[in-house]
């Protein structure tokens, strides 16, 4: 029997070079963890109102998404942040110059080096829907970049290393709960202070845990 969703949690979901960045927020407030691939998320938060994951869910067979097209209009000057998602038949493709014969001969494009590095991650999500139906309408796809723009006034700068552009964010986040204060608590906790043996984020899971946070909040 799949459990009722509980309409106070949503979770975030990102991708970062060593796992799966989640961010939880419930009614206890805000936490985070890093998971090896999107299963363990998904039986770590089936109960979630909702789990929103910063990656392409549901490729076509040929030509390109509308929803990749409208992402990239609505972040207007920074579109190229939105990769356009290949047709399903370039997943299981053994290398990167098969995978890009696939995706020529199904649309009117080609396939860029930075989409064949994620596909692990979308291959990831397409096992877990495929094999957990329950997973569908709850976990679903979402961009934190359009997702800062929807929650605050447009699109910011895309740099998450500066200061001034981690502020932004916060900023929009605010708006919306207690996310600043959250935010360098989970830092602290999980990226600066624990002991080197018990460390499992990196010091680049910072951007990870803010896109998140941001999914979060959306969700």
């Amino acid at each position: 029997m799949t459990a009722a969703p509980d309409t106070a949690v949503a979770v975030g979901v990102d991708w970062g070079s060593n796992g799966w960045v989640t961010a939880v927020r419930d009614a206890d407030g805000w936490d985070a963890r890093l998971h090896p691939s999107l299963l363990p998320v998904w039986h770590a938060h089936r109960g979630a109102a909702s789990v929103l994951v910063d990656i392409p869910i549901g490729l076509p067979e040929r030509g390109r998404r509308a929803c990749d097209v409208r992402a990239r209009e609505v972040l207007g000057s920074q579109r190229r942040r939105v990769f356009l998602a290949p047709p399903h038949a370039a997943l299981n493709a053994p290398t990167y110059a098969a995978a890009k014969r696939r995706v020529e001969a199904r649309t009117d494009g080609s396939l860029t080096t930075q989409t064949w590095n994620v596909l692990p991650q979308v291959r990831d999500a397409d096992v877990l829907l495929a094999e957990h139906p329950d997973a569908h309408g709850v976990v679903r796809e979402a961009h934190p970049e359009v997702c800062f723009a929807g929650l605050g006034d447009g699109p910011i700068a895309p740099a998450k290393t500066d200061d001034e552009d981690v502020e932004a964010r916060l900023d929009v986040l605010d708006r919306h709960g207690d996310a600043r204060e959250a935010y360098e608590r989970l830092v602290a906790e999980r990226i600066d202070d624990p002991p080197a043996h018990g460390r499992r984020f990196r010091a680049g899971n910072r951007d990870d845990l803010l896109d998140a946070m941001g999914l979060a909040v959306t969700g």
